[in-house]
């Protein structure tokens, strides 16, 4: 915490420890590669019971988020990953994501 100024009432705190922020964020990167996977897998569950081609692509999507957010954590944390690629390649992938959704909802069922 950093002390900002004084007062009648005494120190004014910021609340704002880098550190806590830092942990939570990467439980957060964590919790959703994981709900995304754990999304995937139950879509390949879904696939082979009813056989509907058009669940593969949110089989991939879940994936490609998976991938996606893994990917955002480690840069974050490894800063050898940071690289003027990884700026396109994030957005890439959401846009990957998005389009495989959308296939998956527009696809006809076969």
């Amino acid at each position: 915490m950093t002390i900002i100024g004084t007062g009648p009432f005494g120190s004014f705190l910021l609340l704002l420890d880098v550190e806590l922020i830092d942990t939570v964020e990467g439980m957060i990167y964590i919790s959703s590669t994981v709900l995304s996977l754990m999304l995937m897998a139950l879509s390949i569950s879904a696939y082979r019971n009813t056989g509907l081609k058009k669940i593969a692509y949110a089989i991939a999507a879940f994936a490609l988020f998976a991938a996606y957010l893994s990917f955002e954590y480690l840069e974050g944390v490894y800063e050898f990953l940071q690289s003027s690629y990884s700026d396109a390649i994030s957005p890439f992938m959401a846009f990957g994501v998005l389009i495989l959704f959308f296939l998956a909802i527009v696809k006809k069922n076969n």
